[in-house]
């Protein structure tokens, strides 16, 4: 009975300190890399879950071949805090592709209409279809939070450098 009680009112002191801390700075919570390597379903073992329900959630819809493998690729989602709802925001991801010549390339995602509240955002960059057959896979990657033209935070790949 003491430990239900003491882990009851952990649990409450817990709630009241998340309750009364509130995030200033918008921030990249994580970097999520979920590639579509092939059109075939994985098994339904339960080590394969997250693959089958990625593999069925990219290629719903597709009849075809060839409409499943133009959605073969790489698949990044970024799950971001936006703390300032009210101001603009860029999200710019770098990135080296296979067939590129280990050339940087860059793709911008622009919110600039003011959203409702402060809350968690998903954005989702992908490589696929044509340009990834003309291309290659995505060998290494930066992405960069800007809020109001300034630099928030970023997130890089293990591979990825910096130009001297």
């Amino acid at each position: 009975m003491r430990n239900a009680v003491r882990n009851v009112l952990a649990a409450v002191g817990a709630l009241m300190l998340a309750a009364c801390s509130s995030v200033e700075k918008s921030y990249i919570a994580e970097v999520v890399d979920l590639p579509l390597k092939t059109t075939s379903i994985p098994p339904t073992s339960w080590q394969q879950a997250p693959l089958r329900a990625n593999a069925n959630y990219l290629l719903y819809g597709a009849r075809t071949n060839k409409e499943k493998a133009n959605r073969v690729g790489d698949y990044y989602y970024v799950r971001w805090y936006d703390a300032e709802p009210d101001k603009p925001v860029r999200l710019v991801m770098r990135y080296t592709q296979a067939l590129t010549a280990s050339r940087e390339l860059t793709r911008t995602v622009e919110l600039k209409e003011p959203r409702e509240e402060p809350s968690a955002q998903l954005t989702k960059f992908f490589f696929a279809g044509e340009e990834r057959r003309r291309c290659g896979d995505v060998l290494s990657w930066s992405i960069d939070l800007y809020v109001d033209g300034q630099l928030r935070d970023s997130r890089q790949s293990y591979l990825w450098e910096e130009e001297k």
